[in-house]
């Protein structure tokens, strides 16, 4: 899976690489991780009230490791630039090292989603060569040279501001009771935040509130980049399912991905009506948006639903696994 969550999939690179740390766990997180709806009604996936304080807690609780903030956001573009700078230059061998730059100033790097600006994180390190340096962009599977004078130039546009440092030394198992804490503090049964943000969005502009409705295109455009983000819900599926012992070819497993690409594809048509409600102001095309986000709703929480029970016989598979190894070491004792 590609393009889920940028800042997740660089800091999974180095629990992939550790022999029997699982890094699927983490993206419990993603299916609802945060986003923004600015005061004129425009849904983003980042602003400059984006933290990643979430992610950072729960990393150094699941995998022992220590996400660090190297970007200053009182210091100036140049401050900030000259300390990347450094710490990729003279970056130990078991140190990443992430960065925030504007991806639409790098026309040689795919941009599937068209975005102007278009923040995204990636990882840095030298080369051979002091003008070219290597990208490792995890979310994109995509690594390669890249002149180190036009990745600093992605990362001194004013539309992006942010980098972080790990080290992947001791990556620690995860017990199964971090995993459970996590899960259960991801799982929101009850409600859906991105088809609510939208369905808010679409009334606020039919009711012009302080926006008009021709403004709703502009403001749904990140709907895609969004939307990629239930892919998370394929690795929780596969977490569980192979935990407890079904393959990922088993029906089960493939009928329920097949459930979570219906939702993300569905999206598009949630963007398209979006587009042509502002464009016409029919009434019938606002009537058929909100009862597509309605179908989104349903198919979500039959999702949720759905993982939760598997969740739930994981679950029972641990408990029943530590009362038969608690009776074992009794019969020893005795």
């Amino acid at each position: 899976m590609i393009k889920v969550h940028c800042f997740v999939s660089c800091v999974c690179e180095v629990i992939k690489r550790s022999e029997g740390v699982d890094h699927r766990p983490f993206y419990f997180g993603v299916w609802d991780a945060d986003f923004s709806v600015s005061d004129r009604w425009v849904l983003s996936y980042h602003s400059e009230h984006t933290n990643h304080d979430f992610f950072k807690t729960w990393y150094k609780q699941l995998y022992g490791i220590e996400i660090r903030e190297w970007f200053d956001p009182g210091a100036d573009k140049a401050t900030n630039v000259a300390r990347l700078v450094d710490l990729v230059e003279n970056r130990p061998a078991h140190r990443n090292v992430m960065v925030m730059l504007d991806m639409y100033h790098l026309p040689e790097r795919e941009n599937k989603f068209n975005q102007n600006p278009f923040p995204h994180y990636v990882m840095l390190e030298t080369t051979d060569d002091p003008d070219i340096w290597f990208m490792h962009d995890p979310d994109y599977r995509w690594e390669g040279p890249l002149p180190k004078a036009r990745i600093l130039n992605a990362v001194s546009q004013p539309s992006v501001a942010g980098g972080f440092f790990f080290d992947g030394i001791d990556v620690c198992h995860t017990a199964d009771e971090t995993v459970r804490a996590y899960f259960a503090t991801c799982m929101k049964r009850r409600h859906n935040p991105f088809s609510d943000a939208l369905r808010r969005i679409v009334h606020a502009h039919l009711g012009r509130d302080g926006v008009e409705l021709a403004d709703l295109e502009c403001a749904v455009r990140e709907i895609p980049v969004m939307a990629i983000r239930k892919y998370a819900y394929e690795h929780a599926f596969a977490f569980f399912c192979q935990a407890l012992g079904e393959g990922l070819d088993d029906p089960y497993f493939v009928y329920w991905t097949d459930e979570v690409e219906k939702l993300v594809k569905a999206y598009t048509q949630v963007q398209y009506r979006s587009m042509k409600l502002a464009r016409t102001g029919q009434t019938r095309v606002a009537d058929s948006l909100f009862a597509l986000l309605a179908e989104q709703d349903a198919l979500e929480f039959r999702i949720k639903a759905e993982l939760q029970a598997l969740f739930e016989r994981w679950c029972e598979r641990g408990r029943s696994s530590e009362q038969t190894a608690s009776s074992k070491q009794e019969v020893i004792c005795v």
